[in-house]
């Protein structure tokens, strides 16, 4: 089953030392409350797949058996609760980039910025294009995951012709597909088809997601521990 992997134990709950504790935001609320939103909404999402999983290959035995029961449900709705599913992903994505931003700078400066300067994975990709590397070089690892979740959405968003994936089977294993039109410009030679397994997508995730909080906590917890130190220096004066 393809599952985003963020249980500690069968009881699927979300602990509290999951969550990475912060320093007070003034700017930026309750960030704890942030990744915990996140870990809520990939449980969310976790419901979901098991739906993918099941339509998908309910999909397949009916159309083995040619038993003519295959309807929409089985049909179109996986096309749908995959395009949920990667658009939430990249909604999520580009807020852990935000959040490893301030956090990062919070190093560097000794409080949050005022501004994100880097929001996004497009905001991230398109500095990487400039050969600028330096801010959340963490995820430069995962510039394929990236990369794919930006076009895959980009494509979502802005190409007239992605209904067209209706048109392409559903496999053993579900798939995302994605079919680009280039400049609102229907054109057989330029149109791309995006085809990932879904499953590559999620497994993926799942490995920057365990490095990144993992990272988070790291950081997070050092930057408690030298604000503590600096009032306790400070309550000495």
């Amino acid at each position: 089953m393809i599952q985003f992997d963020i249980y500690r134990d069968a009881t699927k709950e979300i602990y509290a030392d999951d969550i990475p504790e912060f320093c007070t935001s003034e700017y930026w609320g309750n960030l704890s409350n942030k990744v915990h939103f996140v870990f809520s909404r990939l449980d969310y999402l976790n419901d979901i797949l098991v739906s993918i999983c099941e339509k998908v290959e309910l999909y397949n035995i009916n159309l083995k058996q040619r038993n003519g029961l295959n309807n929409k449900r089985t049909v179109i709705t996986p096309y749908i609760e995959i395009i949920h599913v990667m658009s939430d992903l990249r909604m999520i994505i580009d807020e852990l980039i935000a959040l490893l931003y301030i956090v990062e700078k919070r190093k560097e400066l000794g409080d949050y910025p005022r501004k994100i300067e880097v929001e996004s994975i497009g905001n991230l990709l398109g500095k990487w294009n400039e050969n600028k590397f330096e801010e959340v070089s963490f995820f430069l690892d995962y510039k394929t995951l990236l990369k794919n979740v930006n076009d895959i959405t980009n494509t979502y968003k802005h190409s007239f012709i992605n209904d067209h994936v209706l048109f392409y089977r559903q496999l053993e294993k579900p798939t995302v597909y994605a079919i680009r039109n280039f400049n609102s410009e229907f054109d057989r030679q330029k149109n791309k088809l995006l085809t990932v397994p879904l499953e590559n997508l999620i497994n993926d995730f799942n490995i920057m997601f365990k490095n990144y909080i993992s990272l988070l906590k790291e950081m997070t917890n050092e930057q408690i521990v030298i604000d503590y130190e600096n009032k306790k220096k400070n309550s000495n004066k």
